[in-house]
């Protein structure tokens, strides 16, 4: 998985998002029922959950890449297990 850096505000006030790579460990599972229908109430699509087992590699962001593909982190668990979490994420369509 790559992880990319925090967004932020350009002089003009555009958000720009610098792609820092990363490389981390995790073990791709997949989204409950529960999650997606309660996501699913906020208009939100999950599609992966990513677990980590160090959360010293997860710093907030909210991009990541992961098998080719672009998702978007829309929740984090934190009680996924003592040391590690889970990424709920979504994966990124691109509209152009």
């Amino acid at each position: 998985m790559k992880k990319y850096g925090a967004s932020t505000f350009d002089k003009y006030g555009n958000e720009t998002t610098p792609v820092t790579e990363t490389t981390v460990y995790v073990q791709p599972r997949g989204v409950y029922q529960s999650e997606y229908y309660n996501a699913a109430q906020l208009g939100l699509k999950p599609s992966l959950t990513l677990f980590m087992a160090n959360r010293e590699d997860y710093s907030g962001e909210k991009l990541l890449e992961y098998e080719g593909k672009e998702y978007s982190v829309i929740r984090v668990d934190w009680s996924a297990q003592r040391d590690g979490i889970s990424l709920i994420c979504e994966e990124r369509v691109d509209n152009g």
